[in-house]
């Protein structure tokens, strides 16, 4: 097998604001946890910044909780531009995605927005969601690409690729396109697994391969908590805390190469987390496809 480099630095860095959140969904392993909730503090966060600000790294403002819920989630994001991080982004389930809220996210610099939908009515809405949110997240996301217009952030909206979804999604598309400006789209994902806490069915019957998030992505949590990826969704192997030791020195610390070297030699069980974990499969991108993409116009 070829050699495998990881990166000098993350080139991807996920940022759990708040592991709170104001949705019970089918496919998320939260109501699971084991580890306490909260609020990412600004120092912590803004020395995660500042380390992903001198490399060419996307900063992705979520993990498992609702980021909106952050009471300085305007204030991070406009911290992350203003300091030079090269692309900010966000993800949210959009039931606070209004008012004065959205009316400052658009003017905060964020450069990528997803809002996930997953569903076409009410009832796959609270199907897949737990809530019965369905019209007022329809509103909400409507009136802000609407405002938005041509405007950044660049905007997808996701569905994950359940059953349902499969069945109607040129229904969907053709919904939601005369919404969308000219470099938004429409994402379909296929569900994780989080190392077997979610039952969904396997991506693909591909042979196991070395998992490229190990390579290129870690985790910080809201108590700044490092992890590997986001299969460890309930820290039961972390790298350690950005409170104690840098990004840097994490990344390049003899635990992750550990765990590197192992994949690369196919013992797969000899990395906490990873034995059973078929989340690999995802972590080329093979499982993310704009359904826009050569549906008709």
């Amino acid at each position: 097998m070829r050699a495998i480099v990881p990166e000098p630095f993350p080139s991807r860095v996920n940022v759990e604001l708040t592991n709170h959140c104001n949705q019970r969904c089918a496919l998320c392993p939260r109501q699971a946890f084991t580890r306490p909730l909260g609020f990412l503090a600004r120092d912590v966060y803004e020395r995660v910044v500042r380390e992903c600000a001198a490399h060419p790294t996307r900063l992705w403002l979520h993990f498992l909780g609702e980021p909106l819920l952050h009471r300085d989630v305007i204030r991070m994001i406009r911290f992350a531009k203003d300091a030079g991080v090269r692309e900010v982004g966000l993800s949210t389930n959009a039931v606070s995605l209004r008012g004065r809220l959205a009316d400052a996210l658009l003017a905060s610099g964020l450069d990528r927005l997803e809002c996930s939908i997953d569903a076409g009515d009410a009832a796959g809405y609270r199907a897949m969601r737990g809530r019965d949110h369905f019209a007022r997240v329809v509103a909400n996301v409507r009136a802000f690409l609407l405002a938005k217009g041509d405007a950044r952030p660049v905007t997808s909206l996701q569905f994950m690729r359940t059953p349902a979804v499969e069945a109607t999604l040129p229904e969907l598309v053709a919904a939601w396109r005369p919404y969308l400006g000219p470099e938004d789209f429409v994402m379909t994902i296929l569900p994780a697994t989080f190392a077997g806490a979610v039952a969904v069915p396997a991506a693909d019957a591909r042979p196991r391969t070395p998992c490229r998030w190990l390579f290129s992505s870690v985790m910080v949590l809201q108590d700044g908590t490092v992890t590997m990826c986001g299969a460890d969704w309930d820290a039961r192997a972390p790298l350690g805390n950005v409170r104690d030791a840098s990004l840097a020195d994490i990344w390049r610390g003899a635990e992750l190469a550990r765990r590197r070297r192992a994949h690369v030699d196919g013992r797969f069980d000899a990395v906490p987390v990873c034995a059973g974990c078929e989340d690999w499969r995802l972590a080329d991108g093979r499982g993310y496809e704009n359904a826009l993409a050569g549906a008709p116009p």
